[in-house]
């Protein structure tokens, strides 16, 4: 959990300029997110792409949610990608979920002021932000078709991350992501009625990391090996309050990937090769 953000900031207003921090395509993707301007800067200058920081899309029309909260087994990774894939009608089977940043202004919960999970707060907090990103996103596509396509915005469908019109004209979010990154969000996106939900709410909703934890291909933090990477272990004072009043590392030294043993506040550290 990040350090305290002033809840009043989390709601203050964004200009253009923030709003359009980048609006080409980077990395291969176009970066959305929520359209009204009291949702979306938040006052971080970190470059998220047109419309801010919670989804991005691939040329391949796959969505990526971009979750605040973390998911530890409570499911919500799969609750929050819902409401926004909802809202944008987006093909459930090209939804991903990607951990949010280390970002409290931009990713605050709403609720507690920090960026933060816990109390059950992760869908409520989450559920107007995110389904303003998720409309405000399908907007976006819908009117980039109807300028490429010369029709009424009214009359363009969206379904499973397609755009079709009467005419026989088709498109997916890939087709459109270059356009679309050209057209101004919405300030207040249309948002669905509860009655049309086809996601949230229906047994389509599965969660998105269950295969990945079951076959081994789910990567922890303790699975990141960078060049030159040490590991460090602590050995804790046993009591509370307590401090370290001496200590002999002669003999860890010689422990074969052992590379320094050194005093902290909090106790004595060991740093090696490796956890072994």
């Amino acid at each position: 959990m990040n350090a305290p953000v002033d809840p009043k900031s989390v709601k203050a207003g964004a200009t253009r300029r923030d709003l359009v921090v980048g609006a080409a395509l980077v990395g291969g993707a176009l970066v959305v997110g929520c359209s009204p301007a009291d949702l979306l800067s938040m006052g971080a200058k970190t470059d998220f792409g047109a419309f801010g920081p919670f989804i991005k899309i691939a040329p391949d029309g796959a969505v990526t949610v971009i979750s605040k909260h973390i998911e530890f087994g409570q499911g919500n990774h799969a609750g929050l990608a819902a409401i926004v894939a909802e809202e944008l009608d987006a093909d459930w089977s090209k939804v991903k979920v990607e951990q949010a940043a280390a970002i409290a202004k931009v990713y605050a919960n709403l609720g507690m002021g920090v960026q933060g999970t816990g109390g059950s707060t992760a869908i409520a907090n989450s559920w107007m932000q995110l389904r303003n990103a998720g409309a405000s996103a399908r907007a976006m596509f819908v009117q980039a078709a109807a300028a490429r396509w010369g029709v009424p915005a009214g009359e363009i469908a969206v379904k499973d991350g397609v755009l079709t019109h009467a005419s026989g004209k088709s498109a997916g979010f890939g087709d459109l992501l270059a356009d679309a990154s050209k057209v101004t969000p919405p300030k207040t996106p249309t948002l669905k009625d509860p009655k049309s939900f086809t996601l949230i709410g229906s047994d389509r909703v599965r969660r998105k990391d269950s295969q990945a934890k079951s076959d081994g291909t789910a990567r922890f933090t303790q699975d990141v090996r960078l060049p030159g990477q040490l590991t460090a272990m602590v050995a804790h004072a046993p009591r509370f309050g307590a401090v370290v009043s001496g200590f002999d590392a002669a003999e860890a030294r010689k422990v074969p990937g052992v590379v320094d043993v050194f005093q902290i506040p909090t106790g004595v550290a060991v740093v090696a090769e490796n956890t072994y």
